[in-house]
């Protein structure tokens, strides 16, 4: 059995400013606080991996099922939608701009794919009887 979800944000494709604006203040710093730490490992890791201080593969954002919570899952993904729109209008003609929305779709993915498992569906059964 799995113990946790690993996402892959696709972090070794984007500059240090991208790693930079994932760290500021914006909507990403609002999600629940273990969520929110987990974003902030993967980014670390990412920046050690780069100074060369831990070699290996790409940094992933890790998460252990036992703390997947259905509600902080919602409202991770709420939040992550709706910053991605915003960010989304702004992001033209920008590219790290446009390498932040795609760290938060990946991130928005990760997160419905934790929901699917923290509420025991998967994805597939639910975009069936989506389909139906």
């Amino acid at each position: 059995m799995n113990t946790q979800v690993e996402i892959d944000l696709g972090l070794a494709r984007v500059s240090d400013g991208v790693l930079t604006m994932l760290e500021g203040a914006n909507g990403v710093a609002n999600l629940p606080p273990g969520l929110f730490s987990n974003l902030l490992d993967a980014l670390a890791e990412e920046h050690l991996r780069r100074f060369g201080a831990c070699a290996g593969a790409a940094a992933v954002f890790r998460m252990p099922t036992r703390s997947l919570d259905p509600d902080e899952l919602w409202h991770s993904l709420r939040l992550l939608g709706n910053w991605l729109s915003c960010a989304d209008e702004a992001s033209h003609g920008d590219p790290d701009l446009e390498a932040v929305s795609e760290v938060i779709a990946r991130l928005w993915i990760g997160m419905r794919i934790a929901l699917d498992r923290a509420t025991d569906e998967t994805v597939g059964e639910s975009c069936r009887e989506f389909g139906n």
